[in-house]
């Protein structure tokens, strides 16, 4: 597959994984409401708005980060004869910014041998960020 080809289906594939996200804010949206209406005091209290789960303009710029991880991590992958086809460039695409985060903690054979570990800065290693309260995360806990 040629360059072009890898870059458009990893992008694809960044771009499905911010509909994922918008699909997971929408149902939580969704279980909130569906919660509050299932409680006695549900008229006295105003529903919970679309505009509290999705953000328009961070979500966007998200799925452009996205999307040119997705696009780098199947052009990473494909020219280097890791993966080859379309699906493959997909899965990468969605897949990127964990993928390219674990690459980044790859230790090499001679770290392994003597020991010495890279800086957190080197590994890609970071805190952790905030959670949001009643905004499930990836894994589905919130």
């Amino acid at each position: 597959m040629d360059t072009t080809g890898l870059l458009a289906l990893g992008a694809a594939g960044g771009s499905l994984r911010g509909l994922v996200d918008a699909y997971n804010q929408v149902v939580a949206w969704q279980v909130a409401r569906r919660d509050l209406r299932r409680t006695p005091d549900a008229r006295d209290r105003a529903l919970p708005r679309l505009t509290e789960y999705l953000d328009p303009v961070p979500d966007s710029v998200a799925t452009a980060f996205h999307m040119a991880l997705g696009a780098a991590g199947a052009a990473m992958f494909g020219l280097s004869g890791q993966i080859t086809g379309a699906y493959a460039a997909i899965a990468v695409g969605i897949s990127a910014p964990a993928l390219l985060t674990q690459l980044g903690r790859v230790q090499s054979v001679s770290e392994a041998v003597t020991g010495t570990a890279r800086p957190a800065a080197v590994t890609g290693t970071a805190p952790e960020p905030p959670r949001l309260a009643g905004v499930p995360d990836q894994e589905g806990t919130g």
